[in-house]
């Protein structure tokens, strides 16, 4: 009989012996008690009967003679489960079939199930036996009942007796229920109380991961040249979606947005892995193109993750001092840039997720835009698109693009804190997030008050960045030849 969850067997186990150990004392108390009280109503009842005072007598004494032989026994063996079990078991039967055989002679009819398997109740009400032991030990009372009668009586076997004695079995349901309901009853509490503390690890457990993610993710930079801010939104507290940067010696930013397929401990194991790889590839080469590392990641994604069915999508982009911005997407949401005046260029993705076919580095192109004071560029990852209303209506590229261009901010480094708030909106109180969120937006050039103070002007700014497009084309051509 299934009483506790596999997982929390040994617990189960742990509780009942302890339980045994501090019931087993209760019932030879209580047992020994209930055999005075008999001895005294002996005296009282049959006095002057004496054949069956004396057979009374007898039997009540020799049980609890038997009792004090088994307590003895059990303090001396010590509070061993097994041993205690196997007390109990023959101190019930031994009982009756003493005071069957006895009550019988004495009487010159038999005793009855109920009244020599008084033990068997103690037993059930008071120790934490399982229904299986009970019903062993109940049988075993039940045969020396009908043995002691067959011998004493010497009738043959015939069907209304075998009848008769398969109903008397039943007076045994009694302690047998009692024994179900106690150890389902412990059963249920055990399970509950192993659920409980295995949450309570769980919970420190996912926040030190969740510190431990949470590190991976790069300081946010809201002065100077080249500003970004971001915000993170696990759906289970720690996730697939990442954010890495990396300044290059010449003053570039690198920005890597990273989303694993599914979210929770798993996807979290994953992006640790990607980030490691991310941290070696600037090691080996802090010049690296967004090109370069989407190639990089997209063959060890290939080599690493694909052959145990785990993809990834990643957006990377290069931000350099003279306010342009190349990029090169893997299957990850469009990315767009708001411009001062409210229009938005779309940032598609070139190539496949990460690991999803074969020689992805071939197709893999880079782009270029240009961003001037006042835009900014808006990145999120593909979870924002999977959320869904309490319609179940899915936000979509298109949900998500309206959001870019119907929000206003008074700030552009607000943008991913108003982006998740449209987003709840749309998903409203009582819908359950579908995905991780990762929302990050990035501005290029000068601070408002420095661009008025410094007379920034959007003729020098595409003079200077002519100057790089040619050179970002260059290396393109030369990379795609490489």
């Amino acid at each position: 009989m299934k009483l506790v969850e596999p997982e929390f067997g040994q617990a189960f186990e742990a509780e009942m012996s302890a339980l045994l150990a501090r019931r087993f004392r209760v019932l030879c108390a209580a047992w020994g008690a209930a055999l005075g009280v008999l001895l005294i109503a002996d005296w009282l009842l049959w006095w002057g009967q004496w054949r069956l005072l004396t057979g009374n007598a007898a039997a009540h004494g020799l049980q609890l003679a038997v009792l004090g032989v088994v307590w003895m026994k059990a303090r001396s063996a010590g509070p061993r489960e097994e041993g205690l079990l196997r007390l109990s078991h023959w101190l019930v039967v031994i009982n009756a079939a003493i005071g069957a055989t006895i009550l019988h002679a004495a009487h010159a009819q038999p005793a009855g199930l109920l009244r020599v398997g008084y033990g068997f109740l103690f037993a059930c009400v008071i120790l934490p036996w399982t229904p299986r032991q009970a019903l062993h030990s109940g049988l075993m009372v039940w045969l020396a009942c009908v043995l002691s009668r067959l011998l004493l009586e010497g009738r043959e076997w015939r069907l209304g007796l075998l009848a008769g004695d398969a109903l008397a079995a039943l007076q045994l349901a009694p302690g047998l229920v009692v024994c179900w309901l106690r150890t389902t009853r412990l059963g249920r509490r055990v399970e509950s109380a192993g659920l409980r503390r295995h949450y309570e690890e769980f919970h420190r457990e996912l926040f030190d991961a969740r510190r431990l993610h949470e590190a991976l993710f790069p300081r946010e930079r809201t002065t100077g040249f080249i500003r970004f801010t971001y915000r993170d939104q696990p759906r289970l507290g720690i996730g697939g979606d990442l954010l890495a940067a990396h300044e290059s010696p010449d003053g570039s930013l690198s920005l890597i947005l990273l989303d694993v397929a599914g979210d929770g401990i798993a996807a979290a194991l994953t992006v640790h892995r990607l980030h490691g790889e991310i941290e070696r590839l600037f090691a080996e080469d802090p010049n690296r193109r967004p090109r370069e590392m989407i190639a990089a990641l997209d063959r060890y994604a290939r080599l690493t993750l694909a052959p145990h069915g785990v993809y990834a999508t990643g957006f990377a982009m290069r931000f350099d001092r003279l306010g342009s911005v190349c990029w090169c997407g893997a299957g990850h949401a469009p990315v767009f840039i708001r411009r001062l005046d409210g229009t938005l260029e779309r940032l598609e993705s070139s190539t496949w997720p990460f690991g999803a076919s074969e020689g992805v580095c071939g197709g893999c192109e880079e782009q270029l835009a240009l961003m001037g004071a006042g835009d900014v560029l808006i990145a999120f990852s593909d979870g924002a698109c999977e959320w869904r209303d309490r319609q179940g209506r899915r936000l979509g590229y298109d949900g998500a693009e309206a959001i870019v261009r119907t929000t206003r901010v008074d700030d552009p480094l607000q943008w991913p804190a108003a982006f998740l708030r449209q987003l709840s909106r749309f998903r409203g109180v009582l819908a359950e997030p579908e995905d991780d969120v990762l929302v990050a937006a990035v501005c290029v050039g000068p601070e408002a008050s420095a661009a008025a103070a410094t007379g920034w002007r959007t003729g020098r700014f595409l003079s200077a960045t002519a100057r790089v497009t040619g050179r970002t084309a260059k290396a393109t051509r030369t990379g795609g030849a490489a």
